[in-house]
């Protein structure tokens, strides 16, 4: 069976702040400075091919894989378990915050679809619909390598395969 997996990253930032407005002040739509963390997908040297996609996005192509011939792409490693196979890759992640580069932040993780046809780790951790801490009190500015594995069932259709992964750097008060 051979099944060409794309899996598309895509990068949410979310900032606690408010932003107060005074009362009777006219209502305009305006450039939005803000002390967000940002968050960069990096390619390394032993991980699959990167693709940025714009801001805020990014996609690991995983290429050609099949459970009786392995994986076609380099960065890549496969595993074969009764049943399905385990494609592992890794990848980086960068967090920079504009305002504070002291600061630091607590980084979750959350699947955003709900496809029953493979299963996504991220450095071990399961995902699913629930945001789940990947680091807390990562400094602001550092990078961290990650490893990500995309269990397939067998079962699964010849086909393109797709899965969309949230990250979110919240800032630490």
């Amino acid at each position: 069976m051979k099944v060409r997996h794309t899996l598309v990253i895509v990068l949410l930032v979310a900032n606690r702040a408010a932003f107060p407005q005074a009362a009777g002040s006219p209502r305009m739509i305006a450039p939005l400075v803000t002390s967000a963390p940002i968050i960069t997908i990096l390619a390394v040297p032993a991980g699959a091919m990167l693709q940025s996609q714009g801001t805020g996005n990014a996609s690991l192509d995983l290429g050609q894989v099949s459970y009786y011939k392995g994986t076609s792409a380099l960065g890549e490693t496969s595993q074969k378990n009764p049943g399905a196979f385990v494609i592992s890759t890794r990848f980086a992640l960068k967090v920079d915050c504009p305002r504070n580069s002291a600061s630091q932040v607590n980084l979750t993780v959350s699947r955003l679809d709900a496809s029953d046809s493979h299963a996504i780790a991220i450095d071990g951790i399961s995902l699913g619909p629930t945001a789940q801490m990947l680091g807390s009190s990562v400094s602001c500015g550092s990078s961290g390598e990650h490893r990500l594995d995309l269990e397939v069932p067998v079962s699964t259709p010849a086909g393109p395969i797709g899965s969309t992964v949230a990250f979110t750097a919240t800032l630490k008060q």
